[in-house]
């Protein structure tokens, strides 16, 4: 049994059923609504119970997480989603807008709980779930299935195979609130993002938000590179993307940091930079 001991128990339609494979793992929804009463009726319209709810201060928790929750799509063939001891948390808000700080701060003494309960690492495996400064679905989500099944920590519901919604679309800030001391992988944190889907009649461009996003990426990336870098070894990282046809391609160069961070001369230069049209 696992009960979190400062969380309301209220049971909805109950679990799916036993675990069955991999190890324990956190996953983050959103409700894309504003209040619990409305994310209680709507998983008990769709039997689709996640373990935890979150709203400001209030926890309430629905399923024993030693048993598995219903939140994830979990098709015939593949991998196991649910039953792959998934710890699932719905946090009261929308993936394309900012989250309620006091809900924030409940999910992450939340996960402090099931990390220690359940022995899970404060990283994230497929890399930091993609955020949208325009309020839609930014793609280019990294559901790699091997991570899933073979890799404990954390995962948005974006980060997770055989399901298609963007959820939670946190932000650094929101990430930096939840898992304050988490780790990221710089090969995941690059991964290629998927084309953006057309824009409709009148829908501003949303270039420039994208490019806000790459650039959060390769910042993270630098940051991981360097702390993955013997002390006083060159380092150096390219990337490319493209934004509406638009292909950039930089190359920074640096020094590794020193153990006590201080060392001045850690400071990444770009060396080189082109943008042209596709």
């Amino acid at each position: 049994m696992a009960i979190c001991p400062f969380a309301t128990f209220e049971e909805i339609t109950g679990p799916v059923g036993p675990y069955d494979s991999g190890p324990f793992k956190i996953v983050h929804h959103t409700t894309e609504g504003s209040t619990y009463a409305g994310a209680k009726a709507a998983f008990k319209a769709h039997r689709s119970d996640p373990h935890f709810t979150v709203a400001g201060d209030e926890i309430f928790q629905h399923i024993d997480t030693g048993l598995a929750a219903r939140s994830l799509r979990n098709p015939a063939g593949g991998v196991e989603t649910n039953r792959d001891s998934a710890v699932q948390i719905e946090v009261v808000g929308f993936a394309g807008s900012t989250k309620d700080v006091t809900t924030l701060r409940s999910v992450a003494r939340l996960c402090r709980w099931i990390e220690s309960e359940h022995d899970v690492s404060q990283v994230w495996p497929n890399g930091r779930p993609r955020a949208s400064s325009n309020g839609h679905d930014p793609g280019g989500h990294n559901r790699n299935a091997e991570n899933w099944d073979g890799r404990g920590g954390h995962y948005g519901h974006s980060q997770v195979p055989e399901n298609t919604h963007w959820d939670p679309g946190y932000t650094a800030a929101e990430l930096a609130i939840v898992t304050p001391d988490a780790v990221f992988d710089p090969h995941q944190e690059l991964a290629a993002p998927s084309p953006a889907a057309p824009r409709a009649r009148g829908e501003r461009d949303a270039a420039p938000d994208r490019v806000e996003t790459v650039v959060e990426r390769v910042l993270a990336a630098i940051a991981a590179l360097g702390a993955a870098t013997p002390v006083g070894a060159p380092a150096s990282i390219t990337v490319r993307a493209v934004v509406d046809g638009v292909e950039v391609e930089v190359t920074l160069r640096g020094e590794s940091p020193s153990s006590s961070g201080s060392n001045p001369r850690h400071r990444p230069r770009r060396t080189a930079r082109r943008a042209r049209k596709r």
